[in-house]
């Protein structure tokens, strides 16, 4: 099973993915680094597919000395690829002349620890430098940095972000590139009125999942917003839905998808609306809904009750409210309401293994009886999904 951990830029956008790969729980022995790599790589290659994986992002991908040899004999795409050295890879005049080699096919190279800065020669050739702010005391840390600026060839990635008050002081600080799951955790929000538009778009969010509101209200709804329809109407008639005929109303894609479906896109369509918000999460929000609408699907249950779910979890980072206040003001059933609180129920299992994929944590990667084989497959789906989908949003 291949995990991703995402790395953001400064701007909060994505900036690439680190590739992690956990061996099959029935494995014999544990994988050395070398076979774990070269798990990762044949994945990339013939299984999930490099750009299923990262889209048209970086792939951050652990290597050993043993892999920079064989590197410039495996078809991957140099330009999309940033391969991460060992802390303790141990410079020699060989080493440097593979990673130039390397570096002139186009891949990037990442390097990290304090034992590869005794040697200037790689210092040089390296892209970047990765910082594990965890590991490093504080003075230390401000003198490394310091250090490290004075080289202009390489951008600086910051490890194990696990708040936004630490992504913006490391921005602060000049770091290029920050890698942790710090987007997409829930954290405190201070107890405030919602902005205008966030106002809008919780009103809509009602609106839209009462089952009560009819299909000429809910049509009336989506039309007042001049900009939702169009979105709604340019979605309905992308490649990506292959409508037969092309639908010229708000009314006929209603008829034509069903109220689930349009639910499901409004939701989707409104949350992206919300410009003050980084893309990244908003992604983060249609992979976790479609990861638990898959598992529902497995499961024989509704999966649009559970893409729900998803991608409502996801909404206390998104509106910057606590996630309590937000869901008490939508018409929920106390079943979805209780998945999102408390993890309870099916559809809380699966929001649970949702979070499990996304943050890389394999002991909790399980739902129901499906096998490894099963849910590997759910990763890839969703992945793919929502790669097309962030296309439209």
């Amino acid at each position: 099973m291949i995990a991703r951990q995402p790395v953001y830029n400064s701007q909060m956008g994505v900036y690439g993915y680190e590739l992690l790969f956990r061996p099959s729980s029935d494995g014999k022995k544990k994988l050395q680094s070398a076979e774990a790599t070269a798990h990762v790589l044949t994945s990339a290659i013939l299984g999930s597919g490099l750009h299923d994986l990262v889209y048209d992002r970086k792939a951050i991908i652990n290597v050993t000395p043993a892999f920079i040899d064989v590197m410039p004999q495996i078809q991957l795409q140099p330009d999309q690829i940033v391969l991460d050295l060992p802390d303790n890879i141990g410079v020699h005049t060989g080493l440097i002349d593979k990673l130039r080699h390397l570096k002139s096919m186009g891949y990037g190279l990442s390097i990290g620890g304090l034992e590869n800065l005794k040697d200037d020669r790689l210092l040089r050739v390296a892209d970047s430098f990765r910082v594990d702010v965890k590991k490093i005391d504080v003075g230390v840390l401000d003198r490394l940095t310091k250090f490290l600026r004075r080289h202009k060839n390489l951008s600086l990635r910051a490890l194990r972000i696990e708040s936004l008050e630490e992504y913006d002081l490391y921005c602060r600080e000049g770091y290029d590139y920050f890698q942790g799951y710090f987007l997409g955790s829930p954290r405190a929000h201070k107890v405030r009125d919602l902005s205008v538009n966030k106002l809008a778009i919780m009103e809509l969010l009602a609106a839209v999942h009462n089952t009560d509101t009819s299909v000429e209200d809910l049509e009336q709804k989506i039309v007042r917003d001049v900009s939702l329809s169009f979105k709604l109407l340019k979605l309905v008639n992308s490649p990506f839905f292959g409508v037969p005929k092309e639908v010229d109303s708000v009314k006929r894609a209603i008829v034509l998808l069903g109220r689930d479906e349009i639910r499901k896109l409004v939701s989707l369509l409104a949350l992206s609306g919300s410009s003050d918000q980084p893309a990244a999460m908003i992604e983060i929000a249609l992979l976790r809904a479609k990861t638990c609408e898959l598992l529902g699907l497995r499961a024989g249950s509704s999966a649009e009750s559970y893409f729900t779910v998803g991608m409502f979890s996801a909404l206390d980072v998104i509106m910057e409210q606590p996630i309590g206040r937000i869901i008490s003001k939508l018409p929920l059933s106390e079943t979805i309401k209780k998945a999102i609180f408390h993890r309870e129920g099916v559809m809380g299992d699966a929001l649970s293994c949702a979070l499990a994929i996304e943050n890389g944590k394999w002991s909790a990667i399980k739902f129901a009886d499906l096998d490894e084989g099963e849910l590997s497959a759910v990763c890839r789906e969703a992945l793919q999904w929502t790669n097309g989908a962030m296309g439209h949003f």
